[in-house]
């Protein structure tokens, strides 16, 4: 056999060589990325998912104390049905808090899960001060929690808030 052939054959095997290797690792190699892209992206909608409960939940406190300072402010009485419904809904609200109290530092931010217990603590005490103050003093505080929990949203999922000013 000549050296052109071996040459010839040389090739050929270290391409039959090349292109099995190729074949064999490089889809294993896809399929791995693309999982761990899939994985970590249903991830982030779960962690998305939970901020966005925690944040309508504390929304809907913090609207329930400033729409009862508001009424009680201009001198009106606060109808004992929209009370009733208004409590259902916050009762709801503090159910969803409560499911994720204990979630700081695996699904959401340890400093989220603080704000939640704050929340929880402040809607467990009674008042002893004048219902329009104590209304007033709450809708503050919960405004504050609220938007600590937009800054930890945006911090853990990596979006600029867009609360703010540039």
């Amino acid at each position: 056999m000549k050296p052109e052939n071996w040459i010839t054959l040389g090739n050929l095997f270290l391409t039959v060589i090349g292109l099995a290797i190729g074949l064999s690792i490089g889809p294993k190699r896809a399929v791995r990325l693309a999982l761990e892209q899939f994985r970590s992206q249903r991830w982030w909608e779960r962690q998305a998912t939970v901020y966005d409960d925690i944040i309508r939940s504390a929304s809907r406190l913090c609207g329930y104390h400033t729409e009862c300072y508001g009424i009680l402010r201009q001198g009106d009485g606060i109808n004992g049905e929209w009370r009733k419904e208004a409590l259902e809904k916050n009762r709801d609200a503090l159910v969803t808090l409560e499911a994720f109290r204990y979630s700081g530092g695996f699904v959401i931010l340890a400093e989220a899960e603080e704000s939640i217990r704050r929340i929880l603590r402040l809607c467990d005490q009674p008042y002893d001060e004048n219902e329009v103050d104590f209304h007033r003093r709450v809708s503050g505080l919960l405004l504050e929690e609220v938007v600590g929990l937009k800054t930890c949203a945006s911090r853990d999922l990596h979006i600029p808030p867009k609360w703010t000013k540039p």
